[in-house]
């Protein structure tokens, strides 16, 4: 896969994931979302740079120190020149949490099994239902909201329905004809009965139907159950980022 698409889906997946606050600082990008998820709390390498690295490290120590977080880099091996990760680690920085962003050509999903519907839901109901499918209390959520309500590329809230009741729920976010799927999960108590991938199916048709032909989503590492489902599905591996943290 070229460079320059890696770096198209890179894109993509910063639009998707938006952290409420966010600053550039030469050549990379400085996000901040009150310490929720890493992604959205992480210093990203974006573009080429033309300060030294040990001025640039120190002024986001500097500036995550401010807003009460650590300072964690997100490390994109395709983007990130080797420099920095040796840099890094001078700086007493080590990498963990490898992530996988996996990729395919997509086209229209598969028809919905008898007995199963698909509805597409306000933030507010998507809330509700993501709430009641992992079993957590609203209370847990706000900064969750914050992040959907400020994603500009057009998105789809999905949740999926068996004999009436809530099993799986899922989100789509298109940008050009580029699809991220985000946040797929099933209820605990109806696992292993395909649901994940009847899900993925809804979206892929939302996404087709408005001119998607790619599709991406991102797993951690260790998560072999998971990568082996994506790989069933067709998705291969794009590329990995990393974060880094001091010890």
């Amino acid at each position: 896969m070229k460079h320059e698409f890696l770096d198209r889906i890179e894109e993509a997946a910063l639009n998707a994931w938006p952290a409420p606050h966010e600053m550039l600082y030469d050549g990379w990008l400085l996000r901040f979302a009150e310490g929720y998820s890493k992604r959205v709390n992480s210093v990203n390498v974006r573009y080429s740079s033309r300060l030294p690295l040990d001025e640039k490290i120190a002024y986001c120590e500097a500036v995550y120190a401010r807003q009460g977080l650590p300072t964690l880099f997100r490390l994109p091996e395709p983007f990130t020149s080797p420099k920095i990760f040796t840099v890094l680690e001078k700086h007493g920085y080590v990498q963990f949490d490898p992530t996988w962003v996996l990729g395919r050509e997509i086209n229209a999903g598969n028809e919905l099994p008898s007995g199963v519907e698909v509805q597409q839901h306000s933030l507010v109901e998507w809330i509700q239902l993501r709430a009641t499918l992992t079993d957590t209390p609203l209370s847990k959520w706000p900064v969750h909201r914050k992040i959907l309500d400020v994603i500009v590329p057009e998105k789809a809230l999905m949740g999926l329905y068996a004999d009436g009741q809530p099993v799986s729920c899922g989100m789509g976010v298109l940008d050009g004809g580029v699809l991220g799927y985000f946040s797929i999960f099933t209820g605990l108590s109806v696992r292993q009965r395909g649901f994940g991938r009847v899900m993925m199916d809804a979206l892929t048709q939302w996404g087709v139907d408005r001119g998607a032909t790619f599709g991406y989503l991102q797993v951690e590492g260790d998560n072999d159950p998971a990568l082996a489902m994506y790989a069933k599905l067709g998705f291969e591996r794009c590329y990995r980022y990393v974060y880094s943290k001091r010890e």
